[in-house]
Order: C-alpha cells, then sequence, then structure tokens
C-alpha cells in the first residue's frame, strides 16, 4: 500500500508552531494531526473494502489514496460536517463513489466483473460482533468459506456492501444509515433481507465443489 502511505505522508505534512505565537493567541485545532489519526484508523478498511469491489491491488491503492486526499479536502474546510454525522461514513462514501467511477472508466457500468471481485471476501475474518445476532445468523456466517463467496456474488450490490460493512468492517447501524441516507430502521431491515438473501443462495445449494 505504498501510494496510501503516500497520501498519508501528504497529508501529515511537516513543522511545528513557534511557541512564542502559542502563547500570544490561542492554539488552533491541528487539522493535520486529526486528520492523520483517522487514516490511520481506517485507511486498512478503505483499502479491503476497494479491493473487494474492484479485485486489483494497485486499483484499489489508487482508490484508497484518492478517497483520504478527497476527504482531507472537505475535512480541512469542515464540509463532512454538513451532511454527515461519521467522517466514516463519509469515507466508505467517498470510496464507493470512486468505485463506481472506476468502473464507469472501464466501460462495465453493470458491474458485471463485480461479481468476481466479490468472491474474494474474506469471511474467515468475520468477528460476529453483534452479541444478538440471532442464531440462524451465526449459522449462515459459519458456513463453508467457499460457499459464503460463491453464495454472495449472486446477491445485488446493495447487499453485498450492507454485509461488508456491517459483519466484516464492523460499521454501525448508525453510520450505515448516515452513508445511505436512510433512517436506521430502513438499515435493519436491509439487514435483514440481506442475510435472507445469503441464506436463500446457500440453500439452494448449487455450489462447485
Amino acid at each position: 500500500m505504498a501510494r496510501c502511505k503516500g497520501a498519508a505522508k501528504a497529508l501529515r505534512g511537516h513543522g511545528t508552531p513557534n511557541q512564542n505565537n502559542q502563547k500570544m493567541f490561542p492554539r488552533k485545532p491541528d487539522k493535520k494531526k486529526e486528520f492523520s489519526k483517522i487514516y490511520d484508523e481506517n485507511v486498512t478498511q478503505i483499502y479491503r473494502f476497494a479491493f473487494l469491489k474492484v479485485g486489483s491491488k494497485d486499483e484499489a491503492e489508487d482508490i484508497t489514496s484518492q478517497t483520504f486526499l478527497k476527504v482531507w479536502k472537505s475535512f480541512k474546510n469542515e464540509e463532512t460536517k454538513k451532511d454527515f454525522k461519521s467522517i466514516r461514513a463519509y469515507l466508505y462514501k467517498t470510496a464507493r463513489n470512486l468505485i463506481v467511477d472506476h468502473y464507469r472508466r472501464a466501460g462495465a457500468e453493470n458491474k458485471a466483473d463485480d461479481k468476481m471481485a466479490s468472491k474474494k471476501v474474506p469471511f474467515e475474518n468475520i468477528v460476529l460482533k453483534d452479541e444478538n445476532m440471532r442464531a440462524d445468523e451465526k449459522a449462515i456466517l459459519s458456513s463453508e468459506i467457499a460457499q459464503i463467496r460463491e453464495a454472495l456474488s449472486k446477491i445485488n450490490e446493495d447487499y453485498q456492501n450492507i454485509i461488508i460493512w456491517y459483519y466484516l468492517d464492523e460499521l454501525t447501524i448508525s453510520e450505515i444509515a448516515d452513508l445511505l441516507n436512510k433512517p436506521e430502521s430502513s438499515v435493519r431491515v436491509l439487514i435483514h433481507r440481506s442475510m435472507s438473501a445469503l441464506k436463500k443462495e446457500l440453500n439452494n445449494g448449487n455450489f462447485k465443489s
């Protein structure tokens, strides 16, 4: 992720404020330092999301770098606060838009190739964080990894994203609602429908051995 690190270096900058000026004027929030922390806390998840969607290491690195640079420009002008409660939601929204642009440039607006990328989802790394998750949901995500990957490739992209965001990247329902600009109740319905769609594909049992 060399290019992603390059973006981080550009964001962090160098130098410290003059100590005398600090005494004369109240210190302003260090936006670069604040955003550097945001970068460190989210870069791995954004890169993984991009990679799962495009299936290319180089493209995923480019999308990740562009995501943080775009969000930084908005963040330093406090534009992210206008439409998003969560900076993480804003990052995912930006990454998703860049992924759409990627497929448009590739002449694949229907995103047929995305099905191949979705098969790379490492469900073995999913942490079933929701203590209230029903037993049947746990059973679905505990199925054979190869079957999960193939089933995931057969459900629509919205459901794929919900499963990735909620179960793999551990976004909260509030963050997903912010990302999709939907009420939390609608997100809960989407999570339920996503799991139902995945369960239906698994129950079909038409998988390659």
